[in-house]
Formats: C-alpha cells, structure tokens, sequence
C-alpha cells in the first residue's frame, strides 16, 4: 500500500529504475502527478518489478501507487487474452498431501507445474504439501498492472492457510512469504501461523545435517525475484545457504539491490524490451564467471531459461542445489 505520509517527493524511487531514464525533476514531476491522481507516462513505462519501493527508504511504497494507476487508466493496455490466460493460470488444482506429525507444512502455490524439478527428497517428504487455487497469493497480479486481486485475495488466502491447523507453513514461493508477512501487515490481516520462507527452511536444515554435506565447489549466479523487493531482509538466507553447500555466488553488476526482472512481464507489449533486459543480464551472469543460474522463482526460469541454455549456463533451483550437496540425484532440466 502506498503511504502518502512517507513520501517526501524527493524522486529517488524513479531516478533510480533500472530501466527507463529519468532525471530528478521528471521523477518529481511524475509522482507529484501519481499522488494528485493524474496519470503520467511512468505508468505506462513501468516493467512491474516492484523496484522503486525497495529503493525507498521511508517506506512509501511507490510502486504500490504506480499499480493501482496502472490498474485504475488501463495503463498497460494487455489483451484479454493474456488476462484471460493468467486467471487461467491461477486456478491450479487444490491437493493436501499429509506429512508427518508435528512437522510444518509447505505451499507451492499454483507453481508445482512450472518448477523445473519436484520439491521432493529427504528435505520435502515428511512434510506436508498443499497447492492450489486456494492457496495461490495473488501478488503476480501485478505484473498485468493489477493491485485489486490482492485486496480481494488476501483474507482468503491466510484463512485457507490457517486451517490446516499447523503451527509453522514453509512457502516455497517468494510470492506467497511476501503476501503472508509484508503485505498482511499492510492490509492488517492476522496470520495465526508462522511463515517461514524456503531459504529460511533450508538453510536451517543444511545447518541440522553440516555432516553430510558434500561442498558442490559451484559458481553461480543469482536470479533475484521480483517478489525479493518486498522482503529484502532475507537476503542473507542466500548467501548463509550458499556457503553451507559450497556455492559461490559470482559477484556481478545486476544482483542484490540492483537486479534487473527476467523479462518475462514485458513480452506482451514491449518484447524488444523484454529481450533487452534478459539479454544483460543473461551476458552479465556469463561475464561474471558463473557456472549455473540459480533461481528462487520457477517463473523466471521461464523468462530465462532458454537464454541461460545458449550461454551453456545450468539451470538450478536453490533447492536442487541443497539436494545435490545431500548426494541427492536430481532430474535434468528441461525446458
């Protein structure tokens, strides 16, 4: 939720995007028309990778505003078809598989069918699994410029979750951590449960099982999720995980604070934008002497998975990499 209170109009938000150039008065200018409810072309400019409110310091959520714009002038102008898809998208089949007594739970969300290998191994088993349309997180809504679906979605969602009745709910999607702590707090929803996000999880386990790690001595680079901005402060989880199985992740241009969006959003209306941004970051990762790509969000590995094939970069989720330094034996990729 954008909070006016916080916003001083100093424009850092805008000057700062990654993707389009905008000096200090122009990014005023723009937010001063934002808050009065004009529309400006930020709105339509905007990739949707929820940047500029990381980059905020007080906190005002600018891209909060800048969605619910988007959302309010049609901004982005997607075809029905594409809205159409996405809601389709959304309405995966619900399935609880049970685990073991007093062990947590973990979502998937609707993303079980696009990650490239099953949350599966002595890690995932004795948990119990839930996914579906009823615990999807709505957030991804907003890459369609879109703010509403989360107003509406986000009692139901926690109330879902809640009535599994377990104490601890594991999220392996970074949509779903960011929708039950961030943005519940924002909208004032209790959560009777703790939300503990999957690099949280593994590392914690990793830590339990030190003795039968073998270190996968791997260079890789890092794809930062989009969600990622609205809870930066479990970056360390990545970098404490990482250095538990023996992974380095490269240090390069387009990581951490600075990461650039896999594209993917983009592809409906601006795909020589879209290709753009995958392309440097893509050559960014190769140029910085990584291995693999890494990724936390199986939609990314969607935006740029067949790119990181043509630089003969592997494709890994970070769970495959802690199953790997278990001796685990994980599927190959494949698009």
């Amino acid at each position: 939720m954008f909070e006016r209170a916080k916003c001083d109009l100093c424009g850092d938000c805008l000057v700062a995007c990654k993707y389009n150039n905008y000096d200090r008065q122009t990014a005023i200018a723009g937010m001063t028309a934002l808050i009065e409810g004009r529309s400006t072309v930020v709105v339509k400019q905007c990739v949707t990778c929820a940047s500029c409110n990381e980059v905020c310091e007080k906190g005002a959520n600018p891209f909060d505003l800048i969605c619910e714009t988007q959302e309010r002038t049609n901004a982005l102008e997607l075809p029905d078809e594409v809205i159409s898809m996405f809601d389709y998208m959304c309405k995966g089949r619900n399935e609880i598989r049970e685990g073991a007594p007093g062990r947590p739970a973990i979502s998937s969300c609707v993303i079980r069918a696009a990650l490239p290998r099953p949350l599966e191994g002595s890690l995932f088993d004795d948990l119990t699994h839930v996914r579906g349309q009823d615990y999807f997180c709505h957030i991804g809504w907003v890459h369609l410029g879109k703010a509403s679906p989360m107003d509406k979605g986000i009692h139901s969602l926690i109330n879902n979750l809640a009535a599994l009745g377990k104490k601890e709910i594991v999220f392996a999607h970074d949509d779903c951590y960011a929708t039950a702590t961030t943005k519940a707090k924002q909208y004032g929803v209790k959560v009777p449960f703790r939300p503990i996000h999957i690099l949280e999880y593994l590392r914690d386990e990793m830590k339990k099982r030190k003795d039968e790690i073998k270190k996968l001595g791997l260079k890789i680079a890092y794809q930062r999720p989009c969600a990622s901005r609205y809870t930066p402060e479990k970056e360390p989880f990545v970098d404490e995980l990482l250095d538990l199985i023996g992974v380095k992740r490269v240090a390069r241009k387009y990581d951490r604070k600075n990461a650039l969006c896999c594209g993917l959003p983009l592809m409906f209306r601006d795909m020589n934008k879209g290709m753009e941004i995958q392309k440097k970051n893509l050559d960014d990762a190769k140029g910085s002497g990584a291995e693999a790509m890494t990724f936390l969000c199986p939609v990314c590995i969607r935006g740029l998975g067949s790119g990181c094939a043509e630089r003969g970069l592997d494709i890994y989720m970070v769970s495959d990499l802690c199953r790997l330094a278990l001796g685990e034996r994980i599927p190959a990729y494949s698009a």
